[in-house]
C-alpha cells in the first residue's frame, strides 16, 4: 500500500547514490563528486553522471520527486558541493531502519540492513577496496572509472531493494497508521537528516589566524599554564600528568578525602564532572579545574579546518538512543575547552547569533504532562528559583543572582529527579549527607507530583510495547530480556522531542536560506549578513519558537512556547566570568611569546561569502504533497 501512495504522489521515485573524495571528519574537506547513479523505480531507468554531467540532475528537485538514500547526508553533501541544493523530498533507509531496529540490532550500515532481510551484497572487503580506489587518486582510467561506476550502481540496486522490504516491514510494524502519516514521518526525518549535512557544509567561521597562534605556541601555554597550578598546589609532573599521588594528597590536605568518589579500582576519581562539582566548594580544587580543561584539550582537535577556512565535523544526528546529534567530542569546536570558543568568530560582514532554548527540557517536562506547578515553574522565567519558593527556602523576588548556591542547589535536584537519579548519587552530587538529600528528594516529587505520576506511566508503557518513541516517530526499542537502565526511559520523552523540536527549527532555517552553521544540543549557531541582521534575527526565533508549539502543543486549544535565548558574537562568544579568566591568560601567554599586541587582529578568517545549496525562501513544502502535521500517532 505505502509504494501504491508514494507513485500516486510523486512522479519520480528515485534510489541515487554518488562516490566521492574528501574527508571532513579529519581534514573538514567537503566532497569532491566522483559520480553519480539513479534509478527511477516507476520506469526501472538507469542513469549514470561523471565529469560535466555532474552539474545536472536527471530528475527535478521539486515537488514530483522523492529521493532515496541510505544515509543521506553524504549524498545531500554532494549535492551541496555541485550547488544542486539539497534534495527537497528525501526517504532515508538508514534513519526509518534504526526506527523499526535501534536497540534491537547493531549497526545500521547498507550492507547490515540489506543483509538483515537477506538481500545479497558485496562484502565488506570488496566495499572497502573500491572505497581505497577512490580516495587514492583524483584521475581513473576508462577501466577504473567503468569499475568505480558498477560499484556505485550495485549500491543503488540494494538500496531498492532495501527500501521495498522497508515498506513492507513498516506497514507490518505500523498497521493502524495512515500511509500519509507514515510518509510524512519519514519524509521529516530525511530532511532533518539533509539539513543536518547542510549545517555541516557551511561549517563554523574562526579566527584561524588566531588559531594557528594558539596551535604554535600551544606547548609554551601548557608549559606556563602547568607551572602556574603547581606553584600553588604542585599537581602535575614534567611530563604534563596529573599524578594521581599528588593529587590524592591535595585532596587529603584540604579535607575532602572522606567525600571524594572513587573509580571500580578505588582510585580517586578525576573526571571533569567530579572536578567540577567540589570546585564549586573549594578554591584549590576550583584552580585545577580551570586549568585541567586546557591542558587536557589535545592541542585544540577541537578544530578541524577545512580548505575553505570553516570548521567542520560529521554531527551524526540521528546517532543517539534520544535522536540526538553524536558528534565527536574531540573534533566539535562546542565539544572543545570552553575558553577556546572565542576562536569562534563572524565573519567581517556578519554576524553570528547563537540561539538556544531556554529550559527546554524542564519545559518539555511541564507540557507534556501538564503537571500545573512544574508549568507555574516553567512560566516563571527561572524554574529552579520558583522551586525553591515554591517551598519555601527563597523568598520572592529572589534571583539567579541575588542565591546563586541555592538556586544550583534546587537546579542539580530537580534535574536529578526529572531524569529518575537515585537519592544516593544525587545527595553525592550536591555534597549532602543522605538524610539531607532524601529530604530535598521527597519535596520536589511532593511539589511536582502530577508529573512522576506521568513520566512513570511513560515507563511502565514502554516497558510493555517494548519501545520508546519521540513525537514524530523516531524510536528506540527495549531488547526482549536485555537489560536497560530505567533512567534512561525516564530521559527519553524529554531529551528526544527536545531533539525533535531542533531539527524541526534546523530544517526551516535551511529552507528559508539563513546561514546554519552549527547544533549544540539544545541551540543552534547562524551567520547574518550585518545589512539584514535585524530582519533575520527575528526570523530565527520565530522559528525557533513556531518549533517549539508544534511539539508542545497536542490541539489548538493549547499555546505552549519555549522561549529562546540568544548571544550575538562578532570576535568572540561571551564567557562565564572564570572561563574568560582563562581566554584572558591564554593570550597573555601568547602575547608572551610573540611580538603581537593584545588585540584581536592576529590573523583575518578565510571567509565563505556564500552557501551553496540553501534553498530560495519558498513556502514550507509539506504543505504541498504531504500530511504536514507529523503525525505523533507514536507518542506513548
Amino acid at each position: 500500500m505505502l509504494l501504491e501512495v508514494l507513485k500516486d504522489k510523486f512522479e519520480n521515485i528515485v534510489c541515487f547514490d554518488t562516490e566521492f573524495r574528501g574527508n571532513m571528519k579529519e581534514l573538514g574537506q567537503l566532497n569532491e563528486v566522483v559520480c553519480f547513479v539513479f534509478k527511477e523505480l516507476k520506469t526501472g531507468k538507469i542513469t549514470k553522471t561523471y565529469g560535466p554531467d555532474l552539474n545536472k540532475l536527471p530528475y527535478p528537485n521539486d515537488r514530483r520527486t522523492l529521493w532515496i538514500a541510505h544515509n543521506a547526508g553524504a549524498e545531500t553533501h554532494s549535492m551541496l558541493s555541485l550547488k544542486l541544493g539539497r534534495p527537497l523530498f528525501i526517504w532515508d533507509t538508514m534513519i526509518e531502519d534504526k526506527k523499526l531496529y535501534f536497540g534491537r540490532v547493531k549497526g545500521h550500515s547498507m550492507l547490515k540492513a540489506a543483509n538483515r532481510y537477506g538481500i545479497e551484497t558485496i562484502s565488506e572487503d570488496l566495499k572497502k577496496y573500491y572505497v581505497d580506489l577512490i580516495l587514492s587518486k583524483k584521475d581513473y582510467s576508462k577501466e577504473e572509472l567503468e569499475r568505480i561506476l558498477n560499484y556505485c550502481l550495485s549500491d543503488v540496486l540494494t538500496l531498492e531493494k532495501l527500501f521495498l522490504k522497508q515498506l513492507d516491514d513498516i506497514e507490518k510494524l505500523k498497521s493502524k497508521a495512515g500511509p500519509n502519516d507514515i510518509i510524512s514521518q519519514a519524509i521529516f526525518s530525511g530532511d532533518a537528516m539533509a539539513a543536518t549535512a547542510q549545517v555541516e557544509f557551511n561549517g563554523i567561521p574562526t579566527n584561524n589566524g588566531l588559531l594557528n597562534k594558539i596551535r604554535d605556541n600551544y606547548p609554551a601555554i601548557r608549559e606556563e599554564i602547568i607551572d602556574d597550578i603547581n606553584s600553588r598546589i604542585d599537581v602535575y609532573d614534567d611530563s604534563y600528568t596529573l599524578k594521581k599521588d599528588k593529587f590524592y594528597k591535595l585532596i587529603e590536605r584540604i579535607g575532602l578525602l572522606p567525600r571524594w568518589p572513587l573509580t571500580p579500582t578505588g582510585r580517586l576519581k578525576e573526571d571533569e564532572d567530579t572536578i567540577f562539582r567540589f570546585a564549586q566548594e573549594n578554591k584549590d580544587v576550583n584552580d585545577l579545574y580551570l586549568a585541567k580543561e586546557f591542558i587536557d584539550s589535545q592541542k585544540l582537535k577541537g578544530f578541524v579546518v577545512g580548505p575553505d577556512g570553516r570548521a567542520r565535523t560529521p554531527l551524526h544526528m540521528y546517532g543517539l538512543k534520544t535522536g540526538r546529534t553524536n558528534h565527536s567530542t574531540a573534533l566539535y569546536p562546542f565539544a572543545c575547552a570552553k575558553p577556546l570558543r572565542n576562536i569562534i568568530r563572524a565573519d567581517d560582514d556578519k554576524i553570528l547569533i547563537y540561539f538556544d532554548y531556554k529550559n527546554q527540557e524542564i519545559a518539555i517536562a511541564a507540557y507534556f504532562s501538564k503537571d500545573p506547578n512544574l508549568m507555574a515553574a516553567v512560566e516563571s522565567g527561572d524554574p529552579y528559583v520558583k522551586t525553591a519558593q515554591f517551598n519555601k527556602t527563597l523568598p520572592i523576588g529572589a534571583t539567579k543572582k541575588s542565591h546563586p548556591e541555592i538556586r544550583n542547589q534546587y537546579k542539580t535536584a530537580l534535574l536529578a529527579c526529572l531524569y529518575g537519579q537515585g537519592i544516593k548519587n544525587m545527595s553525592a552530587r550536591l555534597n549532602l549527607s543522605i538524610d539531607a538529600g532524601t529530604t530535598l528528594h521527597a519535596i520536589i516529587k511532593k511539589t511536582f507530583s502530577k508529573y512522576f505520576e506521568w513520566i512513570q506511566g511513560i515507563v511502565s508503557k514502554s516497558l510493555v510495547h517494548g519501545y520508546m518513541s519521540g513525537k514524530f516517530g523516531f524510536r528506540y526499542w527495549i531488547e526482549p530480556g536485555g537489560v536497560i537502565n530505567p533512567r534512561t526511559i525516564y530521559n527519553y520523552p524529554i531529551q528526544t522531542n527536545g531533539s525533535e523540536m531542533l531539527r524541526l527549527a534546523a530544517i526551516k532555517i535551511c529552507d528559508v536560506g539563513i546561514e546554519c552553521n552549527a547544533l549544540i544540543h539544545d541551540g543552534l549557531l547562524v551567520h547574518v549578513p550585518r545589512k539584514k541582521f535585524r530582519k533575520q534575527f527575528i526570523k530565527v526565533k520565530k522559528i525557533m519558537e513556531d518549533a517549539s508549539r508544534k511539539v508542545l502543543n497536542n490541539d489548538k486549544s493549547t499555546k505552549y512556547i519555549c522561549n529562546v535565548d540568544w548571544q550575538f558574537i562578532r570576535t568572540g562568544m561571551i564567557q562565564d566570568p572564570s572561563e574568560q579568566e582563562k581566554w584572558n591568560r591564554i593570550l597573555e601567554i601568547i602575547n608572551k611569546h610573540t611580538e603581537l599586541k593584545k588585540t584581536n587582529t592576529w590573523g583575518e578568517n578565510t571567509q565563505v561569502k556564500n552557501c551553496p545549496g540553501t534553498r530560495p525562501i519558498t513556502s514550507h513544502p509539506y504543505s504541498i504533497t504531504i500530511n504536514t502535521t507529523y503525525i505523533d500517532n507514536d507518542t506513548l
